[in-house]
Parts: structure tokens; sequence; C-alpha cells
């Protein structure tokens, strides 16, 4: 499956990917703890920053990403999908190039965790009910967006022989994280990775 081009705004080069997944920050059992590896300083945002709680069809002030707000929380729904049941699915190809290298080891780790215990996990995601942009600065050359997801969302985890050792696929649980993406603001790559994920 093929990164598909990031979404764009007049004229502006490309933005996530269909093979952006992203993950849950509670931990339901379907996604590793990426607390650790969030970016250390959440400092207050000055001037050049996001105002909070920027919804689709706002401009935020400050916005340092050349793209529309709207479309960048399109295509950043897109990748929460797919990066919460990329991981599920032990799909390490997929994930890695979407992920920064110390999120990728969490999620490796926990992925061969859970192979070497003969689980296999579902995830379903019934409905992201919102989607926030919370912040946007320039950390010298490195572009960070950070967004607000709460979703609804199922998922079981089964043994070798077929037994539910954990969750529920019929039942809900509402989720509500912060991710953090970010790129180069130098490069050509016009994806984004996560770098971070804590419960809001």
């Amino acid at each position: 499956m093929e990164l598909i081009t990031l979404l764009i705004a007049a004229g502006a080069a490309a933005f996530f990917g269909y093979r952006l997944f992203t993950v849950l920050g509670r931990k339901t059992g379907h996604t590793p703890d990426l607390r650790p590896v969030t970016p250390a300083s959440d400092k207050k945002a000055d001037p050049a920053e996001l105002s909070p709680a920027m919804t689709e069809g706002q401009q935020p002030k400050g916005w340092v990403v050349d793209m529309d707000p709207a479309l960048f929380l399109e295509g950043a729904r897109k990748a929460y999908s797919m990066i919460v049941e990329g991981f599920a699915k032990g799909d390490r190809d997929a994930l890695k190039p979407l992920l920064t290298p110390k999120v990728f080891d969490r999620y490796e780790k926990a992925i061969s965790d859970r192979e070497h215990k003969q689980q296999v996990s579902t995830t379903e995601i019934e409905r992201i009910s919102e989607a926030e942009l919370l912040e946007s600065h320039c950390d010298g050359d490195t572009i960070r967006v950070k967004i607000r997801f709460k979703a609804d969302i199922s998922t079981e985890t089964k043994d070798s022989a077929g037994k539910t050792v954990s969750g529920d696929l019929t039942r809900l649980t509402t989720v509500e994280e912060i991710w953090t993406f970010e790129k180069d603001a130098e490069s050509r790559d016009p994806n984004w990775k996560l770098a971070g994920v804590r419960t809001a």
C-alpha cells in the first residue's frame, strides 16, 4: 500500500499518507505507552504558535504550515485511523516510515512482545468524534503540530487458542489523546511523522 500524497492547500505539496496509522494515548491494550517519547517541553505557545482548540474550517493565528488547517485535520484523521490499525496488525513495514525512530522502537517492542506471547490484537474505530489543532511551532529546522483526538474505539486481544485475554470488541471506549507530528522544514519529503502521544 503506497503512501498517498499529503493533502494540499493552494497548490502546496502533499500531506500525510494512507500508510500513516495513529496510536491512542490511553492504554487500552492496542497501543504501547508513548508518553516517555513525547517532547519533554510542553512550553506555553508564543505568538507564533496556534491558539488552542482550532477545529475544521478555522484559520489559526500563527499557523506555520503552508496548508489549509481544515485539510491538515482531514489528513490527520486518516493518519490516526491507519496508525492504530497498523499497530494492531503488527505491520512494521507500514509503520516504520511514518514514525520517528524513538516511537517506532516502542511500537516494535510492543508488537514483538505480543508475538512472543502468540497473541493477536484487533482494533476497530467506531468514529473519531473530535480533532482539534492545539499548537504549531518551529523548533530550529523542525515543524511540530499538536492535535487533540477524541475517538470511540473497541479492542480485543486473543491468545493462540482464540481465547480472549483482554478487551472486548463489543464494548466501545472513548479515548482522548494529544498527538505530536513533526517534519523537517528543509526536507522535500512531504510526509509527517508521529513523534509523541499523550493522554489529553
